[in-house]
């Protein structure tokens, strides 16, 4: 058994595409891509072997302004990865604490999903994500509101019922509003939020275009008396659909709840089998009735202590889908 880096990005992408099984849609190499391009981080493929060949495989990227390695592609900002549930490869899932075992020094690993097979005693709790499962509730928007309490969701259907009265109006893919959507975060959050950093704006623009031509993409903007009241980023692929982005107009205040409901309802229309919202333990997912998955890190221990990892983390961003005030 040895273990072994690939550095050169041609030989990744080919190992990616060989043992990296395409669950999420964040696993398509192209996806990864977009990110790669505008954060340029060292790809560091973790290798582990045997005379049967390639035995485990953890991609990785060394994001040097921290010194450290993370999730291929690294789009680290603030200390915090934004793509989840990275998969690692693993021929049987008794290679995965050996694999975890050669990992370097200095090696931080977010977002991961743990099964009973594949789980290591190195992990760690991490944040929560928040996903519906729309066959639970029979694809029924109404067996869905019956999680509510009978007041909560006659506030909510109040507030839906407000914008969309005559002059409600959604728009699907209408590319041009990305830059709405970059207005509305920058204008509430300022540097704190993910899309300051040119590289991950430019990075997630990237994005919604691959998605476009590979026809997952479904962006939403929200059109009330002729203004663009809140504009979402998702993707639907694989049976799952993914809000990724979200921003609202302070203006409108209660339009993230049309937004969501909207989510749900086209899940439901659409025989979804996974509504995912992302991680991020905020308020509204929890008052929305979401199911809570609990997600995973690895740390070694060069950086366990807590002084060395509030280096790392050292303000907490505000996740893009709690951007431009979506409260409920």
């Amino acid at each position: 058994m040895r273990s072994y880096f690939v550095t050169d990005i041609d030989e990744c992408m080919k190992l990616w595409e060989k043992l990296i099984p395409v669950k999420e849609i964040s696993d398509l190499w192209g996806f990864r891509f977009c990110f790669q391009r505008h954060f340029n981080h060292e790809p560091f493929f973790l290798i582990l072997e045997d005379e049967s060949g390639i035995a485990g495989m953890i991609p990785l990227s060394y994001v040097k302004e921290l010194d450290i390695f993370a999730f291929f592609p690294g789009e680290i900002w603030k200390g915090k990865t934004w793509i989840e549930r990275t998969p690692i490869y693993v021929r049987e899932p008794y290679y995965t604490e050996e694999l975890l075992s050669c990992c370097p020094e200095r090696t931080y690993l977010r977002y991961m999903e743990a099964s009973t097979e594949f789980y290591d005693p190195g992990f760690e709790l991490d944040e929560i994500g928040y996903v519906l499962y729309p066959p639970d509730f029979d694809f029924n928007l109404d067996n869905f509101l019956k999680r509510f309490s009978y007041k909560r969701i006659k506030e909510i259907n109040k507030v839906i019922r407000s914008f969309t009265v005559d002059s409600e109006t959604l728009h699907i893919n209408r590319l041009e509003d990305f830059s709405l959507l970059l207005e509305m975060s920058l204008h509430y959050f300022g540097q704190n939020s993910y899309l300051y950093d040119p590289r991950f704006r430019e990075g997630f623009r990237d994005v919604m275009y691959f998605l476009h031509e590979k026809e997952f993409l479904r962006m939403v903007s929200f059109e009330i008396h002729g203004c663009i009241a809140a504009v979402d980023i998702g993707a639907l692929f694989n049976s799952t659909y993914t809000v990724f982005l979200g921003g609202t107009d302070s203006q409108f205040p209660g339009v993230a709840k049309a937004m969501n409901m909207h989510h749900i309802e086209y899940a439901c229309t659409q025989k979804v089998m996974k509504l995912d919202f992302l991680c991020g333990d905020f308020h509204w997912k929890r008052l929305w009735h979401l199911d809570p998955e609990p997600l995973y890190r690895f740390v070694t221990p060069a950086l366990r202590s807590e002084e060395e990892l509030g280096g790392i983390v050292k303000d907490e961003p505000i996740h893009l889908l709690d951007q431009g005030h979506r409260h409920s």
